[in-house]
C-alpha cells in the first residue's frame, strides 16, 4: 500500500514538471496580469520566452529600383536599411510598414537610419553648427555670384556658349570646374551654404524667388532636398555627386531665372568670434547687416573636423553696370552692351 502511494505521488510530480516545461494548456489561465505573472514565475519555461521575444516574420517586399520581390529575412541589417531608404525615396509607405513590421526589433532604427540616408544632412552635427537653412519657403533660393553676373539687370542665366544637351546630373557632377557650361544654373536652399562659398573671397549672394508655374514645366526645376526629384536627376548612379547635392541643398533650374525673380543682393565676409557673439546677442548693431550665420563643420581629407566659421551677410547696393573680371570679356552680354553704348556716344 505504501509503495503504491509513493508511486502515485511520483507520477503526480512528474506530470506537474512536464506541465511546467510545456507551459499552461490553452484556456487554463484567464487573460490579464495573472497570466503574465504565472509565465514570469515559471523561469526557464520555453513557452514564456517565445511569447515575449520579438517574432521575425518572413515577408517579401518589392525593391522599388529592381522591382523584384526581396525576402527581407535573408538580408543583413545594413541591407534592410538601404531597402528602407529606397522605399522612402519612392514614397512606398505601405511596403515600408511591412518591412518594419517584419523586423520589430529594428523597427525604430530602420526608420531613423533610412531618414538619415536621404535627408540633406548626412554627417553628424558639429556642436557649434547652426540649423540647415533659415528659409522655410521652398521657392526661395540663394546663389553665390560670379564677378561678371549682374542679377538685377540681366538675371541669372547660363553663360554664353553653354551646351544645352548636358543633363542636370552632368551639371552637378562637373560643378564650377566644367570647361563647357550647361544650360542649368545652380542655387541652394540654404543661406549658410551660399554664405560659406561667398565668404571665401567676399563675393555677392543673390536671393531669388522661383516664379509661379516654374515647377509645372516638366524637367525645368530639380530640388535635391526632395528625394523623388533627387532620384529623377541621378537615378541609380548618384555616388558622391548625389551626396554633395544633398549636403548643399542644391536646386538646379534649366535656363536660369530672369531679373524679376531676384529679391535682393548681399555680400558676405568672415567675422571674428567676438563680432559674431555681439551681433547674435544684440549687443552690437549694424544697419547694413542682414544676418549672421555659422557655417557647417567641414571634414578635411585626413578626416579632421574643422570648427564652423562665423559669417556676416550684408546688404549690397548693386551698381548699374559693373566691369566684368573674366578673361573672355568679349563673350559676356554685359560687355557687348557696354561696347554698343560706347559706339553710340562717340
Amino acid at each position: 500500500m505504501y509503495a503504491q502511494g509513493r508511486r502515485a505521488r511520483r507520477s503526480a510530480q512528474d506530470d506537474e514538471r512536464q506541465t511546467l516545461a510545456r507551459g499552461p494548456r490553452p484556456g487554463t489561465l484567464p487573460p490579464g496580469p495573472g497570466t503574465l505573472l504565472h509565465l514570469q514565475r515559471t523561469a526557464g519555461n520555453a513557452a514564456a520566452v517565445r511569447a515575449l521575444a520579438p517574432v521575425v516574420q518572413r515577408v517579401a517586399v518589392t525593391d522599388p529600383r529592381s522591382r523584384q520581390s526581396v525576402e527581407t529575412g535573408t538580408l543583413t541589417p545594413e541591407q534592410r536599411v538601404t531597402l528602407a531608404a529606397q522605399l522612402l525615396r519612392a514614397k512606398k509607405t505601405k511596403e515600408l510598414e511591412r518591412l518594419r513590421a517584419a523586423h520589430p526589433d529594428e523597427r525604430d532604427s530602420l526608420s531613423e537610419r533610412a531618414l538619415r540616408a536621404i535627408m540633406p544632412r548626412y554627417r553628424d552635427v558639429h556642436p557649434e553648427s547652426e540649423g540647415e537653412s533659415e528659409s522655410e519657403d521652398p521657392n526661395v533660393f540663394y546663389r553665390t555670384l560670379r564677378p561678371e553676373e549682374l542679377p538685377l539687370r540681366n538675371g541669372l542665366r547660363p553663360p554664353v556658349g553653354h551646351d544645352a544637351t548636358k543633363s542636370a546630373a552632368d551639371h552637378i557632377r562637373a560643378g564650377s570646374r566644367a570647361k563647357v557650361k550647361s544650360s542649368w544654373v545652380s542655387f541652394t536652399r540654404s543661406l549658410k551654404t551660399a554664405a560659406a562659398w561667398a565668404a571665401e573671397n567676399e563675393s555677392r549672394i543673390a536671393k531669388v524667388r522661383l516664379p509661379e508655374g516654374a515647377r509645372v514645366e516638366e524637367g525645368r526645376v530639380y530640388d535635391t532636398t526632395d528625394p523623388v526629384q533627387l532620384a529623377a536627376v541621378f537615378g541609380d548612379n548618384g555616388g558622391s555627386a548625389e551626396n554633395f547635392a544633398k549636403a548643399s541643398q542644391e536646386v538646379v533650374v534649366r535656363g536660369g531665372l530672369g531679373a524679376e525673380a531676384v529679391l535682393r543682393v548681399f555680400k558676405a565676409k568672415y567675422l571674428s568670434p567676438e563680432e559674431y557673439e555681439q551681433y547674435k546677442t544684440g549687443s552690437a548693431t549694424d544697419s547694413g547687416l542682414y544676418a549672421v550665420v555659422r557655417t557647417r563643420a567641414k571634414v578635411t581629407e585626413n578626416k579632421q573636423k574643422l570648427a564652423p566659421k562665423p559669417i556676416g551677410v550684408y546688404h549690397h547696393q548693386e551698381t548699374e553696370l559693373a566691369a566684368p573680371k573674366r578673361k573672355d570679356r568679349d563673350r559676356t552680354p554685359e560687355n557687348d552692351e557696354r561696347a554698343h553704348r560706347a559706339r553710340l556716344t562717340t
